[in-house]
C-alpha cells in the first residue's frame, strides 16, 4: 500500500524520485574519504596540540565557495571573522548567519543584540529562530556550527565571540568530505523554509 501511495501508474511520484536521486547521491558521498580532526583551543598537552577556534573558523569561512552557514547562540563582534565573512561575501559566497537573539535567550543573554556583532557585513544574511516557532518555553538556538559549502564542517562549544574563538578551553570536530556536512547544511536549508 505505501508502494502505490508513491507512485502514479507504477512511475515514480517526482518526490519519490527526488528521494531516491538524495539517496543515492549521499550514498556515493558516504564512501568518500573524510577527514576528521578534533580541535582544541587553550592549553596544549603532550601529544595534543591546541589551535584557537578562531583559526579554525576562518579556515572554513575561507573554504567556502558558493554558500556558508554558521550557527551560534551568542556572538560579539570579532575583527578576524568579521574580515573573513566580508571577504567571503566579496567573491560571492552566500553568507548565512543563524542567531540567537536576547528574547530567545529568556534573559540569559545581555548586552546588544547578538546579531549586531554581523552588521559591518554587508550582504551577510541573518537568520533568527522564531519564539513563536519554539516547541516549548525555555527552549533554545544552542547549536554551534559553520557548514561551507557542504563538504566541510565545524562543529564546536564555542560561540562567535572573542572569548570563545581565543581565550576559552573549547573541543571541537573538523570535518572534511564525506556525508555529514551536507546532512548538517541540508537541514539547517529546510528549517530556513
Amino acid at each position: 500500500m505505501l508502494l502505490a501511495s508513491m507512485t502514479e501508474g507504477g512511475v515514480p511520484s517526482a518526490e519519490t524520485a527526488a528521494y531516491l536521486r538524495g539517496y543515492a547521491a549521499a550514498w556515493t558521498r558516504q564512501r568518500e574519504d573524510t577527514e576528521a580532526r578534533a580541535m582544541w583551543s587553550g592549553p596544549s598537552t603532550p601529544g595534543t596540540s591546541s589551535r584557537a577556534t578562531a583559526q579554525v573558523l576562518t579556515e572554513v569561512v575561507g573554504a567556502a565557495e558558493h554558500r556558508l552557514v554558521a550557527v551560534t547562540y551568542s556572538a560579539r563582534s570579532y575583527a578576524p571573522l568579521t574580515a573573513a565573512l566580508s571577504e567571503a561575501v566579496a567573491r560571492g559566497v552566500t553568507v548565512d548567519i543563524v542567531v540567537e537573539t536576547l528574547e530567545g535567550a529568556g534573559g540569559l543573554l545581555s548586552g546588544r543584540e547578538p546579531a549586531d556583532a554581523f552588521s559591518r557585513v554587508p550582504g551577510l544574511r541573518l537568520w533568527r529562530w522564531s519564539t513563536g516557532q519554539r516547541p516549548a518555553p525555555g527552549s533554545r538556538l544552542y547549536a554551534k556550527l559553520a557548514v561551507a559549502d557542504d563538504r566541510m564542517l565545524f562543529l564546536s562549544g564555542a560561540n562567535l565571540a572573542e572569548a570563545g574563538a581565543e581565550r576559552n578551553i573549547e573541543a571541537g570536530v573538523l570535518l572534511n568530505g564525506g556525508p555529514i556536512p551536507g546532512r548538517m547544511g541540508e537541514h539547517i536549508r529546510e528549517l530556513q523554509r
